[in-house]
């Protein structure tokens, strides 16, 4: 099944950063506009993304990049770069240049009414300039440029905000020790296809998870994606995390593994299909016992009906 393994290299790209020593993390939001080079279209773009320093001048960066809706295409994905920064003080400007790879998920349309949803690696160019404020907080401007290979290259500018969590060691830190961190979590909210009808419906959850390190997670889930004209598919999902803590409180996490689905509809010839699951969350610790979370999840199939889940929950640890 073509799209597990590359589910698998996407987490990965986090691997190095999230396992790092302990040091700042910075964690930014951006908005912008963004070009097709070769067709001359404009469309919008928007990312979130988490750096991690490496001594003064090196950092990692794992990216969520949408590339907003060009004509015939929707694109998005996970971006992993290495950068080289200048040093960075409590107040004034720094600048960045990063390069990496792009794990993309391209909605392309086919004649009328038709679509694919393609998925694929590209490398991935930045430059960044950003100016620190004293309380902590960074305004920044980026540009990327993507060359997809048989694609349509892009160029985004965007600006955004970011914050600089210092001193925090980024491990569990509100755990007595790893193997606490049993958690029932149910979580409610929408799934949409990723088709040019964006089709939605309820989606729903249960989640079981363990901490299995202090950086590293496992999850079992049970999903229902609800209903579309689509599609009308549930299972279960097995997911390694890899987890960040940014303070006492708040963990940044992405996750990958493998979903076995039953699709009942619109789908001939298939009655339980092996997919991918991708998922980006955060999760708030108001206790020891209580936790919130907000996730993520992209569907990754071979059958052209790849889902967004975006969910919200809440947990108890036991």
């Amino acid at each position: 099944m073509r799209p597990l393994p590359a589910a698998a290299k996407a987490a990965l790209l986090s691997t190095i950063f999230l396992l790092g020593p302990a040091c700042a993390q910075d964690v930014a939001l951006q908005g912008g506009l963004l070009r097709v080079n070769d067709k001359h279209e404009n469309t919008f773009s928007a990312s979130l993304n988490y750096a991690h320093p490496v001594g003064d001048y090196l950092a990692l960066s794992l990216s969520y990049l949408n590339e907003g809706h060009p004509v015939e295409h929707h694109r998005d994905g996970v971006a992993g770069q290495l950068w080289l920064r200048s040093r960075i003080t409590e107040q004034g400007m720094s600048y960045g240049v990063g390069a990496g790879h792009y794990y993309y998920f391209d909605t392309a349309r086919v004649g009328l009414d038709g679509y694919t949803n393609d998925h694929g690696w590209a490398p991935i160019f930045s430059a960044q300039m950003s100016w620190h404020h004293q309380n902590r907080w960074y305004t920044q401007v980026q540009l990327n440029r993507i060359f997809p290979r048989g694609k349509d290259a892009t160029t985004s500018l965007l600006i955004g905000a970011g914050y600089r969590f210092d001193g925090v060691r980024g491990d569990k830190l509100h755990l007595d020790g790893p193997s606490t961190d049993d958690t029932i979590t149910v979580l409610a909210g929408q799934s949409i296809v990723n088709s040019f009808g964006s089709e939605r419906s309820r989606a729903y959850s249960l989640e079981y998870r363990r901490a299995a390190g202090r950086y590293v997670d496992w999850t079992t889930s049970w999903v229902n994606e609800g209903t579309t004209s689509k599609t009308r598919r549930s299972g279960v999902a097995a997911q390694l995390w890899l987890i960040r803590s940014l303070n006492q409180h708040v963990e940044l996490g992405m996750g990958a593994g493998p979903y076995l689905n039953f699709e009942k509809h619109d789908v001939p010839e298939r009655s339980s299909v092996m997919a991918g699951l991708v998922s980006i969350a955060t999760r708030y610790h108001f206790n020891k016992r209580i936790v919130g979370e907000i996730a993520w999840q992209r569907v990754l199939t071979d059958y052209h009906r790849d889902a967004d889940l975006l969910m919200v929950g809440v947990g108890a640890s036991y």
